[in-house]
């Protein structure tokens, strides 16, 4: 079996492990993903970071523990604006992972390149790749990082085969993550599984569907399955009768009064647009193609 078909089959374990489980874990098994990232781009570290409203990178999370420091050493958090990798998404939109050696000149200039290196290098970091879960609305990402060899096509093609099922299943942990334990005993006396249980969830909050289908980074087709299997373990026939037997069950909780607000509120900390001008007009110079990595 070669090198690529093992990390492959990894990942789809991974993934099939956390679909397949009970519902009820309160934190997304990052350490779990972290660990394969790791050793799928043969990284030093891996880091998990959230960008918040001042435009300040945190890193929430590191591995291995300890590797990072959450602060640097002087005290101060970088202006995540200045880091070209973060800096190429808030001016982009784009949600695909990105190499920092590849990110255009028309994004991040060699000066601002410069001044990111010299921070990060007394920490082992060189180069990067980020596979972002949450680009527009706020900026999240995983971070693998080297101090020696760039990555390069064959990593670019890995990080962008992992990621959909990667932001898939953070999502889903985000649609259960308030759902009370005693609810949550209930589902898995009824076998539910995670994702079916997230399926169940949106579908209970008024999405069709396709919205579901969006909403996991799934396709309505696999919605549509899961659907099928929700119908057939709750004895039903349809969407309205589903919804209703899993409010009857204590499956779902009973809507608010017909004045109340559906949906929740991420706790993610979101990020306003960029800005400055200077942002669109990288924009429109990148469209031209002009600069390079």
């Amino acid at each position: 079996m070669s090198r690529t078909t093992r990390r492959h089959a990894a990942w789809l374990e991974l993934v099939g492990d956390i679909l397949q489980g009970q519902p009820g874990a309160r934190e997304f098994p990052h350490a779990q993903v972290a660990a394969l990232l790791l050793e799928s781009f043969d990284a030093a570290c891996c880091s998990l970071n959230v960008v918040d409203r001042a435009w300040v990178d945190h890193v929430v999370g590191g591995w291995p523990v300890g590797y990072l420091p959450t602060t640097p050493p002087s005290g101060i958090l970088p202006d995540a604006t200045t880091q070209p990798l973060i800096r190429w998404y808030a001016v982009t939109g784009c949600s695909a992972p990105q190499i920092l050696g590849r990110v255009p000149r028309a994004v991040a200039g060699p000066r601002m390149c410069a001044q990111w290196s010299a921070f990060a290098r007394p920490f082992g970091i060189t180069h990067q790749l980020a596979l972002p879960l949450r680009v527009g609305r706020g900026i999240e990402a995983y971070v693998v990082s080297r101090p020696d060899d760039d990555y390069d096509d064959a990593d670019a093609d890995l990080a962008t085969l992992v990621l959909p099922a990667v932001a898939a299943l953070v999502r889903q942990h985000r649609a259960l993550q308030d759902v009370p334990e005693e609810q949550l005993d209930r589902v898995v006396d009824r076998r539910l599984t995670e994702r079916e249980f997230a399926v169940l969830t949106l579908l209970g909050s008024g999405l069709t569907a396709q919205a579901i289908a969006r909403r996991l980074d799934t396709s309505p087709r696999t919605v549509h399955k899961h659907l099928e299997h929700l119908y057939r373990k709750l004895g039903v026939r349809d969407r309205l009768m589903a919804v209703q037997r899993a409010r009857d069950a204590g499956l779902l909780a009973t809507p608010a009064g017909c004045g109340g607000r559906r949906g929740t509120t991420d706790p993610t900390a979101l990020v306003p647009s960029p800005r400055s001008g200077e942002h669109l007009a990288a924009v429109e110079h990148a469209g031209r193609g002009d600069g390079g990595s």
